[in-house]
C-alpha cells in the first residue's frame, strides 16, 4: 500500500450542501475502504457530518474535516461563505494527490496562487437545465458523468473533450437503489392509507419555480378533492431563502394523513419521496430523473410561458403534460394518470440515455445489474491519484 502522505491522499469536497452528498460520499467511502487512512472528506459545518456519514453504508468512512470559518466571516453574505472557505482552506485542500468535488465553485482552487493537484468532478444530478452545462467544466482534469446525455451535451458545447470525461453511471441512484429496491422490496410507504400519492417538487430558481403561482392552489385542490395524498417537497435550496415566518406559513398548510409539507429534511434528499410517490408534479428540478427510475405519471407546470418544445433545456417536459399555473390541478392530475401509457416508452428511452446502465425487471423494478457506478467512479479516481494497483491499471 502506498505511504500515507500528501502524494497518496485523496481529498473529497462535499461543500455544496447535503443535497449533493449522495452523489459523492459513496465514492469517498469506497475509496476509504480501498485505502484506509488516505481519504479525507471536507464538509462545511458540524451539522453536515452526520448527514454525510449517513451514506457510509459499507462500514468504511473517510476522515471527516469540518471547514470552520473565523468569526469575522459572519460579516460576509451567506452566498460568499463557500468561496471564503475555499480561499482560507486552499493550502490544506490542495495538499493531496487529487481533489474530488460535486460542485463547480471548487474550481477556484486552480485559479488561486500555488500548485493545485488534479481536480475531478462528479456533477450532482443529471437534469436538463442549461446551467448544468457551462464553461467551468473545462477547469476539471476529468469529469465522471451519470449518462450519455450529459457527455454528449458537454462535448457538443465544447466544454469537454471526449477523453476528458467518463460515463460511470449515477452514483446516488445506484447507491440508493441497491439499498432500497433489492429484489421485490416495496417502495417506502409515505401515508397510512391506500390513496395515490402526488409529489410536488418545485425548483428553487425564482425565474423558473412554480411554487408561488401554483403551490397553494395545488394543496387546496387536493385537500378539497379528497382522493389523493400530497407531498410538497421543493428543492432544499428554495426554503433556505425564506424567512422563518414564511416557512411556518407553508408548513401550516400540512394536513395530517393527507398532505406533507417538507421544506428540507433528509427525506428530501434520500429519494424517500421520489421512490414513494405515484405522480410527479414539478417544473425544472432534476429530481424527476430520480422519480423515473420507475416510469410513472408526470405533470409539469410552466409558470413563465416558456417556448420549451424544441429546447434541450426542457427535454423533461416531454415526460407528461405541461400546464399553466391557472389550470385546474385535479383535472390535470386525473389526465396524468389516465394518459401515462402514451409517455412510458419515451420515459424509458430518455432514462436509458440519461442514466447509464439502468434497466427494468419484468415487474418494473429498476436494476443496474452488474454495473456499479460507485466502483467505476472510484476506479477512475484511483487512476488519476496514482493509486490504481499496477495489475488492475494494465487491465483497465
Amino acid at each position: 500500500m502506498p505511504p500515507k502522505n500528501a502524494h497518496s491522499r485523496i481529498h473529497v469536497l462535499a461543500i455544496g450542501g447535503a443535497h449533493q452528498f449522495g452523489h459523492i460520499v459513496p465514492v469517498a467511502c469506497e475509496l476509504a475502504r480501498r485505502h484506509p487512512g488516505q481519504v479525507r472528506l471536507f464538509v462545511s459545518t458540524e451539522a453536515e457530518v452526520a448527514a454525510a456519514m449517513a451514506y457510509a453504508t459499507q462500514g468504511a468512512a473517510p476522515e471527516v474535516v469540518v471547514m470552520h470559518l473565523p468569526a469575522a466571516a459572519a460579516l460576509l453574505p451567506t452566498s460568499m461563505h463557500k468561496s471564503a472557505r475555499l480561499t482560507l482552506w486552499a493550502k490544506r485542500l490542495r495538499d493531496a494527490a487529487m481533489i474530488l468535488c460535486a460542485e463547480r465553485t471548487s474550481t477556484m482552487l486552480r485559479r488561486l496562487p500555488g500548485d493545485c493537484p488534479p481536480i475531478l468532478h462528479i456533477p450532482h444530478g443529471a437534469g436538463d437545465r442549461a446551467v448544468g452545462f457551462e464553461p467551468r467544466f473545462r477547469l476539471f482534469d476529468h469529469v465522471m458523468l451519470a449518462g450519455r446525455k450529459d457527455r454528449d451535451r458537454l462535448v457538443e458545447a465544447g466544454f469537454l473533450r471526449p477523453e476528458d470525461c467518463t460515463v460511470t453511471g449515477p452514483v446516488k441512484l445506484a447507491s440508493v437503489l441497491g439499498e432500497r429496491l433489492g429484489g421485490a422490496q416495496a417502495r417506502p410507504p409515505l401515508f397510512d392509507n391506500a390513496r395515490p400519492t402526488i409529489l410536488y417538487n418545485p425548483h428553487f430558481s425564482k425565474k423558473l419555480s412554480s411554487i408561488e403561482a401554483f403551490g397553494r392552489r395545488l394543496i387546496a385542490a387536493v385537500a378539497a378533492d379528497g382522493r389523493y395524498n400530497l407531498v410538497v417537497a421543493p428543492h432544499v435550496r428554495l426554503a433556505k431563502r425564506w424567512s422563518a415566518a414564511k416557512r411556518r406559513a407553508w408548513e401550516a398548510l400540512a394536513i395530517p394523513g393527507q398532505v406533507i409539507v417538507d421544506l428540507g429534511s433528509a427525506r428530501c434528499n434520500d429519494m424517500t419521496y421520489t421512490l414513494g410517490a405515484d405522480l410527479y408534479v414539478g417544473d425544472v428540478s432534476s429530481q424527476v430523473y430520480e422519480f423515473l427510475v420507475r416510469p410513472r405519471p408526470c405533470l409539469f407546470v410552466d409558470a413563465r410561458g416558456v417556448d420549451w418544445r424544441d429546447s434541450e433545456d426542457y427535454a423533461m417536459w416531454h415526460f407528461g403534460e405541461v400546464i399553466a399555473p391557472d389550470a385546474d390541478p385535479v383535472a390535470a392530475i386525473e389526465r396524468a394518470f389516465a394518459t401515462h401509457g402514451a409517455y412510458v416508452q419515451w420515459q424509458r428511452e430518455r432514462m436509458a440515455y440519461t442514466i447509464d446502465g439502468i434497466a427494468w425487471l419484468a415487474d418494473g423494478t429498476p436494476t443496474f445489474g452488474a454495473h456499479c457506478p460507485v466502483q467505476e467512479a472510484a476506479d477512475t479516481v484511483e487512476r488519476f491519484a496514482g493509486l490504481r494497483p499496477k495489475a488492475l491499471a494494465a487491465v483497465a
